[in-house]
């Protein structure tokens, strides 16, 4: 017995008096036992055994039950009946010596009881018991398993409500780091591109530096060039201009 078909071994011991009083194999919370010792539904199955056991029929009590002493037990304790044997008439001396309250003591032997007139009410009786008893167990069975269900219910959404709190922690959890990562890689990425960019800046500022000093370089060397030309130039115009004044003085002189 348990809820959502458990295989835990449940067993009922009964006292002297047939009364379920011990429940093995069952681990109860407070709302069960509180909810066990609340008298008023015992009560009031108690009072309607005989309405429910003419209309409904008698449940067969389960195998894990202690078997209920059958009610004919009560009879068999009973000694067996013996066939009546009529007395003899008595002769009028004995009739007479025997007192009154003897003769009244032995005229109901002469009448004794059937089994069946013996054995009727107690069988309705224990009948009557054995159904109350069972209906008591089966009421008793059943608020138990509908406690022991409630309690699982409870126990199972309280689990589902802390798995969905923590699956949306978690969930955060890992959004928030997936969040952080991508911005740490996104910054790695941005500091690769800017090393690389700024790399590439200063290679074409040495690049253009040294195309720089290469062309100043080139000019001076070309001014050096243009300056010794001049100078060639200008010194060769004052060798002509010497000749010249050389050859007018001449000519001067020979006219």
């Amino acid at each position: 017995m348990g809820a959502n078909n458990s295989t835990r071994r449940v067993s009922f011991e009964s006292d002297e008096n047939d009364n379920i009083t011990v429940v093995k194999g069952i681990r109860l919370s407070e709302n069960v036992i509180k909810r066990m010792k609340d008298p008023t539904e015992p009560k009031q199955q108690h009072h309607t055994p005989s309405s429910t056991s003419s209309t409904a029929p008698t449940p067969t009590p389960p195998p894990l039950l202690k078997d209920v002493p059958p009610p004919f037990d009560l009879i068999t304790s009973l000694p067996s009946p013996v066939n009546p044997i009529l007395p003899s008439a008595p002769s009028a001396s004995e009739s007479g010596a025997a007192p009154p309250s003897q003769r009244v003591a032995e005229q109901p032997a002469a009448e004794p009881l059937s089994p069946a007139s013996v054995t009727k009410p107690v069988t309705a009786h224990g009948s009557g018991t054995a159904a109350a008893q069972a209906l008591d167990e089966e009421a008793l069975k059943k608020k138990i398993t509908d406690e022991l269900h409630k309690d699982f219910e409870q126990q199972r959404v309280k689990a589902e409500q802390d798995m969905q709190a923590w699956f949306e922690a978690e969930k955060a959890r890992l959004s928030a780091k997936a969040q952080v990562e991508a911005q740490t890689q996104f910054r790695d990425e941005v500091s690769k591109i800017i090393s690389a960019e700024r790399a590439a800046v200063k290679e074409n500022l040495q690049q253009t530096i040294i195309r720089e000093r290469i062309a100043t370089e080139d000019e001076k060397l070309r001014a050096q060039l243009f300056a010794k030309q001049l100078e060639a130039k200008e010194a060769d115009l004052k060798k002509q201009d010497a000749f010249y004044r050389e050859q007018v003085a001449r000519l001067e002189e020979r006219g």
